[in-house]
């Protein structure tokens, strides 16, 4: 399904950009750019297609006019590579049904389905495995009664308001999904949650105590452990933060879920 969407976006995309250069051929300049080269340098010609062996040199004033010839001839030639691939994507995303897929296991007789493991499975089915994940649990056990409405323990009231509002918007998450290093040490994100319609994970670390020096440094250097590992802040890793005078809020919170979870 994603493939099918990155297609039409794709498509709406390209047609914003033949839009654009349609429009700037409404009114191209006349005439044909001639380029030569002397010392090292390039000498700039227009010539009339009535007469073509007749060259007028573009000094450096009229630079205008061979960048208005350059930009029309560079234009025409991507009209028709912008049109081409329109229709390219209009043919796939026509012929292209991902439904199928999914079709050809779930139209199976219940006594059928019994014996095969499906190559797709829809988004909710794929959800509920992804969060029935096993997995390591970080060995010191969160201390307070800090309970999510999962009933799960958190380290902190940020946490809370993290994971209930994910639960509330219906996102899988992990709480405290271990990450090993290369040299073998492990590290616990805060969360490790799943955007159902694209099937990406996103780890989510929140920063909580950004008024305390020590907790900043440290925090930088377990940011720059997770860059290492290929956890990217703004590709695959999630930050909020918070100071003593500057408290996470349910609306940021919400934001970034609707923003990279939704």
């Amino acid at each position: 399904m994603q493939l099918l969407e990155d297609a039409k976006n794709k498509r709406s995309e390209l047609a914003a950009t033949l839009a654009r250069v349609e429009s700037q051929l409404k009114s191209p300049p006349k005439g044909n750019l001639c380029i030569s080269k002397s010392h090292n340098s390039f000498q700039y010609y227009r010539s009339d297609k009535k007469n073509p062996n007749k060259r007028y040199y573009l000094d450096k004033s009229k630079r205008n006019i061979a960048v208005a010839l350059a930009q029309r001839d560079y234009n025409r030639k991507l009209l028709k590579i912008l049109k081409a691939n329109l229709l390219n994507l209009d043919n796939f995303i026509k012929a292209y049904k991902p439904q199928n897929f999914l079709a050809c296991y779930e139209k199976l007789p219940q006594a059928r389905k019994k014996l095969i493991t499906p190559v797709f499975i829809n988004n909710s089915e794929y959800a509920r495995l992804w969060q029935k994940k096993e997995y390591e649990h970080k060995p010191q056990e969160p201390d307070g009664n800090f309970l999510t409405l999962k009933n799960e323990k958190v380290r902190s009231k940020s946490e809370i308001i993290i994971a209930n509002l994910l639960k509330d918007h219906g996102i899988p998450y992990h709480y405290e999904f271990p990450v090993t290093l290369k040299n073998g040490q492990k590290l616990y994100p805060d969360f490790l949650c799943l955007n159902v319609r694209t099937r990406q994970e996103f780890f989510w670390e929140h920063c909580g105590k950004m008024s305390d020096s020590d907790y900043t440094s440290n925090m930088t250097k377990r940011l720059r452990q997770f860059a290492a590992t290929g956890i990217i802040t703004g590709k695959n890793l999630i930050l909020t933060m918070e100071t003593d005078t500057a408290p996470l809020s349910t609306k940021e919170v919400e934001q970034v879920i609707k923003t990279f979870l939704m």
